[in-house]
């Protein structure tokens, strides 16, 4: 059972199975996506989790809330070149860059969530990275939907921003 699969039934969803254009939006990031998170856009679409986390998905087509993200960073970094130091050491990925890091989700507590772009490596491989408000950042050898997974619903894993798994289970808020 895929990492999705288990974020769905942990949430009790049924997947949505929405028509992503995953050409049009990597086209416009410049790089291949992992598949996982493919997968979980196709299942998920636009919405948080536990009141915690907001994954930045696709409510299908084009539509892309990970492209407005890294647009943003962009722009913000344009506006104010201080902010690049949040993404240090590695730096902010952008379309055309061998690596560095890309938001791929926010925490309501200001956490966010990235994976350690490698051009050089299958996105498959890409860890993930947490920084806790404006800390340093923390990297995790696990794919993101595994990351989110065992974040929401294993009592066991590491907490963020001091939020983790709970006896009640994890929940799913859709923003369509």
């Amino acid at each position: 059972m895929s990492w999705v699969s288990q974020l769905i039934t942990a949430v009790g969803r049924t997947p949505l199975y929405l028509d992503v254009d995953w050409s049009i939006i990597e086209s416009r990031i410049g790089i291949t996506l992992p598949s996982d998170y493919k997968e979980f856009c196709e299942g998920f679409g636009a919405g948080e989790f536990s009141e915690f986390l907001v994954v930045h998905s696709s409510s299908g087509g084009s539509d892309s809330s990970l492209v407005a993200s890294l647009d943003s960073g962009r722009r913000n970094i344009q506006q104010h070149p201080i902010v690049l130091d949040l993404y240090q050491p590695y730096g902010l990925y952008l379309p055309g860059m061998e690596g560095g890091v890309m938001e791929w989700g926010t925490s309501s507590q200001g956490d966010a969530f990235a994976w350690l772009v490698d051009r050089s490596e299958s996105a498959e491989l890409w860890p993930v990275l947490i920084r806790e408000e404006v800390g340093d950042w923390v990297r995790y050898d696990m794919p993101m939907t595994e990351f989110v997974y065992r974040l929401l619903d294993d009592q066991s894993f590491d907490s963020v921003g001091g939020f983790g798994a709970t006896e009640s289970g994890p929940s799913f808020t859709s923003f369509s």
